[in-house]
């Protein structure tokens, strides 16, 4: 292939008359367009330059000259020998910004190796123009990712030449290549972590090893109005100065609720610390508009349970209405006995305790902790929990041992019982049975279960206790059970079981520590 190739050249400049006996008059780029390859080419001078120096370094005594062109045949670096340099670089015109084309230089290993992207090496006669008879020239192309960059090469005296010299300037090449494609790779990976940082809906900081701030993406910026890159220390940035005392003691920081205070709004935030060797990375989750989105969540539940509530109250409320209505009617008629008077005031009574458990659905959740007795919250929920069971007649077994008051928001809690029975009803055939139980399960926590004699919880739904939008029911939007979760688990500090029981049936059992979280 080469012998062909030089062959073809060779004849191409008798064609092109050149005059073997001249120096060629090489072209050259404008120095604005050679800087404008350097500077492209920065970085890759850099790490060949190191692996040329130290090439030249263990060939001391032999005389050479490093040349790097571009793709193109430009001309762009040089080192090496100065008695070469003098005679050739000087003397000859090879400069930087020397253009290596075939009608001009007739034949070069610089252009043979990008022509045919092969090593090249030609020793005295095998040039053409005959000011280099007295000098062999090495050239191997340059690869990056499969493409071609440029060439490297190297020009020494004819009595130094010897085929080791190319052999060693693949090799080095070949590293030079692989640390390219490294650095292209990096160049790469940095790229993408700068545009990921920039882009992303996370808050990120970087800190070096004395916690000094190095790097702030627009997220964290935002958050943080205060923060600056270079001119903060962790230190004394409230509230991570806290978490980084923490993180500074081998302490892991992952999930800490942090508030962040600007001049806009107050953020609710996750905070995580992550070390790698140069410093840590601070990630920073705004989970603001997550708690606003799971409050309404929360209240919508709650809301469909007082929809769903309404039709079982109704009726609980009209048995107590259709009595006193007819013994008003015995009032009209002058036929009422005063002793039926206080069965008149019993069921208003009952009028008035139903529809206030009814109200206390619908308030708010203010989250306000206090001291209970779990077992009289159940019991006052007895009117609600019978408006959702007479419709099927389900017959609610209560069994209560005695157990000490816990520390509990009352309100959400009776919130979950509800949701509890009011998904075993509508799993049961008529005439069904739940059973609740409450008893002290260790010295510091208390349990009540909920078992129903139905078919049991769907497999699905045990494979995704919490999840929202699982749900067998035809309209529902399996909401509940992970609002639920939420109140037993995070607010609570307890446990929300679900499973089978081996004789049949759905059970479910919420687990509560007695003492203050």
């Amino acid at each position: 292939m080469l012998n062909e190739y030089l062959a073809k050249v060779r004849h191409r400049c008798i064609e092109n008359k050149l005059d073997p006996k001249l120096i060629p008059s090489f072209t050259k780029i404008s120095w604005n367009e050679l800087n404008r390859i350097r500077d492209e080419y920065k970085e890759r001078l850099a790490v060949i330059q190191t692996f040329m120096e130290r090439f030249i370094y263990r060939n001391s005594g032999i005389p050479v000259l490093v040349t790097v062109t571009d793709a193109d045949g430009n001309f762009i670096d040089y080192l090496g020998d100065k008695s070469l340099e003098e005679t050739v670089v000087h003397q000859v015109g090879l400069q930087m910004g020397v253009q290596f084309k075939e009608e001009l230089v007739g034949i070069s290993s610089i252009r043979a190796a990008i022509d045919l992207e092969i090593p090249v090496q030609l020793i005295g006669t095998d040039h053409y123009h005959e000011f280099l008879h007295q000098s062999a020239c090495y050239s191997v192309p340059l690869h990056v990712n499969e493409k071609l960059i440029g060439t490297i090469s190297i020009m020494t005296f004819l009595n130094y030449a010897h085929p080791m010299i190319l052999t060693s300037l693949e090799t080095v090449v070949d590293f030079i290549e692989r640390e390219l494609e490294l650095l292209d790779r990096n160049r790469y990976l940095d790229e993408m972590n700068e545009m990921i940082l920039k882009q992303a809906n996370t808050g990120y900081i970087v800190i070096d090893k004395d916690g000094k701030v190095v790097k702030v993406n627009p997220k964290a910026q935002a958050m943080i109005q205060s923060i600056k890159e270079e001119e903060t220390l962790i230190q004394d940035l409230a509230p991570f100065n806290e978490l980084y005392v923490l993180f500074s003691r081998g302490e892991a920081i992952r999930g800490n609720k942090v508030v962040l205070t600007n001049e806009e709004e107050n953020l609710t935030c996750l905070v995580d610390y992550f070390p790698f060797p140069q410093g840590t990375l601070i990630q920073i989750h705004d989970i603001s508009e997550y708690q606003k989105t799971e409050c309404y969540i929360q209240n919508a539940e709650k809301l469909s349970i007082v929809g769903q509530l309404a039709a079982g109250v109704a009726h609980e409320i009209k048995n107590p209405l259709t009595t006193i209505k007819g013994f008003m009617q015995f009032i009209q008629e002058d036929q009422l006995d005063s002793r039926y008077l206080s069965v008149i005031l019993k069921e208003i009574e009952r009028i008035n305790e139903i529809t206030n458990e009814f109200l206390v659905l619908a308030r708010p959740t203010e989250r306000a902790k206090e001291w209970y007795d779990v077992k009289t919250l159940l019991q006052e929920m007895d009117v609600l929990l019978s408006s959702f069971t007479i419709q099927k007649n389900i017959e609610i077994v209560q069994d209560y041992m005695e157990i000490p008051r816990i520390y509990c928001d009352g309100n959400q809690l009776k919130q979950v019982f509800i949701n509890i029975v009011m998904n075993s009803v509508e799993a049961l055939e008529p005439n069904g049975n739940i059973h609740i139980s409450v008893q002290k399960n260790s010295n510091n926590f208390i349990l009540i279960r909920f078992v129903d004699n139905g078919c049991g919880f769907p497999k699905q739904i045990l494979e995704s206790v919490g999840k929202p939008f699982i749900t067998t029911k035809e309209n529902g939007n399996g909401l509940g059970i992970m609002i639920c979760k939420r109140i037993v688990e995070t607010i609570h500090s307890g446990t929300l079981n679900l499973y089978n029981n081996e004789q049949g049936g759905a059970v479910v059992e919420v687990l509560l520590p007695i003492g203050k979280d």
